[in-house]
């Protein structure tokens, strides 16, 4: 999941909070926002989309908004990735899965007729050869690991699949958000001055809460993405920590080796648990978050914490202004 770790750095870099400075000079005309005149005669004016038609051509495709509000930057990571991720689902859903599944079909079909053959001559002849006998149960444990392993083929190109949607409709919706709070704000929005206080409780009552309070949509959206995206990974690498028990015990009732089902096991167990991890980093990084911005949207106004050295007696008097 690194590219999706890098997915959540450039987007985070590139937020309308910290692109601010792109519209401002925008405001220098009312209704307008800058754009280049390649053919070199300066500055060209173009009218600027409301939040509500930027959050729409977002819709229809990630990264248009962005490109409407004056960054094409981030419009193009957003349209690249989110094109890729679906494409790639899609691939996987309609190409790659079935054909892994139509190979697993032959295979236990012909696992299966070897096993009923050599359970029909275990039980009618009265003496099997242990030679033939180690030769058939080679081969038909062959045949079964093959199967095996493709299944997990299958099952693993499905798991990454069910990853790679949740993170698109998540990177959609952030598209849709971010394009909406880019148009809102160069328009003239305005975020509201809120308390540190404030915005730490609902933060801690509600991941994104916080965000929304202090007027940072696109962080909230940007918030849930990850949010969504991890806990639909996490829900899908259990079910892959539950397949690979299902082989492992399947190949202990065919008398067969449990390695590679048991490794399998292991190596999805520990994706698991990191997403499980990552949730707990991410409502801690959200409840900071919230505060810092909080703190930011009073920036140049008293703080409410004050130290006073204390001149009656050695010491320090704390003070905190509700």
């Amino acid at each position: 999941m690194r590219h999706f770790l890098v997915l959540l750095l450039a987007l985070a870099l590139g937020s309308p909070a910290l692109a601010a400075n792109d519209s401002a000079s925008a405001k220098q005309v009312p209704g307008l926002v800058p754009k280049i005149d390649t053919a070199g005669h300066g500055l060209d004016s173009a009218p600027r989309p409301s939040w509500m038609s930027a959050g729409a051509k977002s819709a229809i495709l990630p990264g248009w908004g962005q490109f409407q509000t004056g960054h094409p930057i981030r419009g193009s990571i957003l349209a690249v990735l989110d094109v890729w991720l679906y494409s790639d689902a899609a691939f996987r859903t309609w190409s790659s899965i079935p054909k892994a599944r139509d190979k697993v079909r032959p295979l236990e079909l012909r696992a299966g007729i070897a096993a009923e053959s050599l359970q029909v001559r275990l039980d009618t002849a009265r003496h099997v050869a242990a030679a033939d006998l180690k030769r058939d149960s080679s081969a038909l444990h062959v045949l079964q690991d093959s199967a095996s392993l493709l299944r997990g083929r299958a099952r693993i190109s499905a798991d990454y699949r069910n990853g790679e949607i949740a993170w698109a409709i998540g990177l959609h919706a952030y598209a849709i958000v971010d394009a909406a709070e880019a148009a809102w704000l160069a328009s003239g929005g305005k975020r509201p001055v809120t308390e540190m206080s404030s915005a730490i409780w609902r933060s801690l009552v509600l991941p994104g809460w916080g965000q929304v309070h202090n007027g940072h949509y696109s962080k909230a959206a940007l918030l849930y993405m990850g949010i969504g995206g991890s806990v639909a990974s996490m829900l899908s690498r259990q079910e892959m920590v539950e397949f690979w028990q299902d082989e492992t015990r399947r190949a202990v009732q065919d008398g067969r080796s449990t390695a590679t089902a048991v490794q399998q096991t292991e190596f999805f167990r520990k994706r698991r648990n990191q997403y499980i991890w990552g949730l707990g980093l991410v409502y801690v990084y959200q409840i900071l978050d919230a505060a810092v911005d909080a703190r930011l949207s009073r920036f140049g106004r008293p703080f409410p914490l004050a130290l006073e050295p204390a001149f009656d007696r050695p010491g320090v008097m704390a003070s905190y202004r509700f």
